[in-house]
């Protein structure tokens, strides 16, 4: 843009996962469309596992950085209401994560950081939650006495209710725990699963009852309003147009991946709706009353909104 200054906008990516779409969306594309919409002026420059999760409102508040994303799962401790549809069993249709995500959880999250001075303009879902494991589980049954890494505190509560066990490691570690049969059984999403080759040392994958995390990229709002009016509201058009394509797209992803690792040579197991109805069961005494209690009636009125949302 002729005559204006350039501005580097530091963008703490708190969660890499090479490979997927999440990745390209919040590395590459968000970036290049930002620099495209602001004429040049904006450049977005990710810092990639700089900032921890624990620190990146902090450092969005203190302006360390400009934009930062964060995995709603990893910071549900602090606000459970964000971590909503990480509640296995309340949303089992994939299509309806990208709306649901957009209309209804969005908005509460903008709630909270409005006051931290920072706007959350994309939210990416990590559609096709699933269980994978180098033994069959056909039923609610089967998870009983397996050993499961897990990427969410509230499957935990859930596999434990379930009979199951479940222990703490690093996503690098899997693989080779897998290899060597430290652990029986993992969660992660089915995109991340085959991103990762996981699926080289994995027989089944499960389809059953789980939850699916967000992941929101933030702005600060010193960094818009330092932006010449025409700018910002040029950047500001751009991210909404980002939020309003990227769920399709991440649907795509899911439904590419769970033929993708098929061919790879791994089961595809699919709860029957009275299994299913027993995992979901499980879930809301484990997870639901407690993350209940937690959010109070904020929480009972965004839940009866998802539930109302679905046919």
């Amino acid at each position: 843009m002729l005559g204006e200054e350039r501005v580097t906008w530091r963008l703490g990516h708190t969660l890499t996962v090479p490979g997927s779409l999440y990745e390209e969306i919040i590395t590459k594309e968000v970036p290049e469309r930002i620099a495209e919409a602001s004429g040049g002026m904006v450049q977005v420059r990710p810092l990639i596992g700089v900032i921890g999760t624990d620190d990146v409102l902090n450092a969005l508040r203190r302006d360390r950085i400009q934009m930062g994303s964060l995995t709603v799962a990893y910071s549900a401790a602090t606000y459970p209401l964000w971590a909503v549809l990480n509640l296995p069993g309340l949303v089992n249709d994939n299509r309806l994560i990208g709306p649901i995500s957009r209309e209804l959880v969005l908005p509460e999250i903008e709630k909270d950081m409005h006051d931290m001075g920072i706007r959350p303009v994309v939210v990416v879902s990590w559609d096709g939650g699933g269980y994978f494991s180098n033994r069959p589980v056909r039923n609610a049954g089967h998870f009983n006495g397996l050993r499961w890494r897990t990427h969410a505190p509230m499957l935990s509560q859930v596999i434990n209710a379930l009979g199951g066990s479940t222990v703490g490691m690093p996503f690098e570690e899997l693989q080779p725990s897998l290899e060597r049969r430290l652990v029986d059984a993992y969660t992660t999403t089915f995109p991340a699963m085959h991103a990762a080759g996981l699926y080289s040392a994995t027989r089944y994958a499960i389809e059953a009852p789980n939850g699916t995390s967000l992941a929101v990229i933030m702005v600060s709002e010193q960094a818009l309003e330092r932006l010449p009016e025409n700018v910002r509201a040029d950047v500001v058009a751009e991210l909404r147009a980002i939020n309003e394509d990227v769920a399709d797209r991440l649907h795509q992803e899911y439904l590419d991946t769970v033929d993708a690792i098929q061919r790879e040579g791994v089961e595809l197991i699919r709860f029957s709706e009275e299994e299913a109805a027993k995992v979901t069961d499980a879930a809301k005494e484990a997870v639901w009353e407690p993350w209940l209690r937690e959010t109070g009636e904020r929480g009972e009125q965004l839940l009866e909104a998802i539930q109302n949302y679905q046919p």
